[in-house]
C-alpha cells in the first residue's frame, strides 16, 4: 500500500503492475480490500490501481464528504501517480464516484466499468433508509450496521457456499468508522441523480451486474445498457450484489476480456 496527500487529505491505494491503468472503486460500507482477487488476476495484465476514499481503510478521514468530493479525490490521485487517462472501474457507492469523474472528467477517461450500481438519485424512501441507517450506526455502530446490509449484499448462493466471502466482506464493514458510516450514508441520500450524464459518456463502457443483485438487479444495469452509446452488460451468474468478491473468475475474466478489447 502507498499513500499519496492530494486534496488536504491522506489517501491509501494499492498500485500494482504497468500499461493502461485499470482504477477500482469499492463500496459502501468496505474498502480496497474487496477488490483482492482482481489486483491479483489483473495487475499481470494492466497496471491496477485500487484506493481508499477518504475515511476507508487506511485512507485518512476528513469530515463530511459527497460523491463529487470522492471523484475529485480520486482524479487528484490519478494525477499524481501519472495514472491517467484511465479505466475507471466502480461498484455501487464506486459506480457513483465514476459517473460523477466521467461528468467532471471526461478527456481523462480511456474507459469506463460500472458494477452494481445505477445511475438514478435516492427516492424519497430510500433517503428516508438512509437517515434510519444514520441513526443506527450512531445508536448501535458498524456492526448493526453490516448486520442489517449484508443479507442484501450477497446471494443466497455466497452466503450458502462461501462463508469465507461473507467473513471477509463483514470484518470490512464492521472496521468502518462510524463517522465515515454516516458521511456516506448522507453522501450517497444526498447524491445527484446522473441519469441526464448517461447518453454523453463517449467511451466504451462494460456493465456487470450479479443475476441475484437485489440492491441494483438486473434490469437497473440494462436500462444503463440503452442510455449509454457504448455499452456492453454481462450478467455474472451466482452474485448479488458484490459480484467481484462473490464470482471474482466470471468478472475477472470480463474485465480483463473488456481491457484486452481496447486496443
Amino acid at each position: 500500500m502507498g499513500t499519496q496527500t492530494v486534496n488536504g487529505i491522506t489517501l491509501s491505494y494499492t498500485d500494482q503492475g504497468n500499461r493502461l491503468a485499470l482504477v477500482l472503486l469499492h463500496a459502501f460500507p468496505v474498502d480496497s480490500r474487496m477488490w483482492g482477487a482482481q489486483i491479483s488476476d489483473l495487475a499481470p495484465r494492466c497496471r491496477v490501481v485500487a484506493p481508499d476514499f477518504r475515511g476507508f481503510g487506511q485512507s485518512h478521514p476528513a469530515g463530511p464528504f459527497t460523491i463529487p468530493t470522492l471523484a475529485d479525490d480520486v482524479h487528484a490521485l490519478l494525477t499524481a501517480l501519472g495514472a491517467l487517462p484511465c479505466v475507471l472501474a466502480g461498484i455501487s457507492m464506486g459506480g457513483y464516484v465514476a459517473l460523477s469523474f466521467a461528468r467532471k472528467y471526461p478527456t481523462d477517461l480511456r474507459a469506463l466499468v460500472l458494477m452494481d450500481t445505477k445511475a438514478e438519485a435516492d427516492n424519497p424512501e430510500q433517503r428516508e433508509n438512509r437517515n434510519k441507517m444514520i441513526e443506527v450506526a450512531r445508536t448501535k455502530g458498524a456492526k448493526a450496521v453490516a448486520d442489517a446490509m449484508i443479507g442484501k449484499m450477497l446471494s443466497p448462493k455466497t452466503l450458502d457456499h462461501r462463508p469465507e466471502t461473507a467473513q471477509a466482506l463483514r470484518e470490512m464493514m464492521e472496521t468502518c468508522p462510524v463517522e465515515t458510516i454516516v458521511h456516506a450514508l448522507t453522501a450517497l441520500r444526498d447524491r445527484p441523480d446522473m441519469s441526464d450524464a448517461l447518453p454523453s459518456v463517449c467511451v466504451p463502457t462494460l456493465i456487470l451486474v450479479g443475476e441475484e443483485d437485489a440492491i441494483t438487479p438486473p434490469a437497473v444495469a440494462q436500462s444503463m445498457q440503452r442510455q449509454i452509446p457504448r455499452a456492453e452488460l454481462k450478467i455474472v451468474r451466482g452474485a448479488g450484489h458484490m459480484s467481484p468478491m462473490e464470482q471474482p473468475e466470471q468478472v475477472n475474466k470480463a474485465i480483463a476480456d473488456f481491457v484486452a478489447g481496447l486496443g
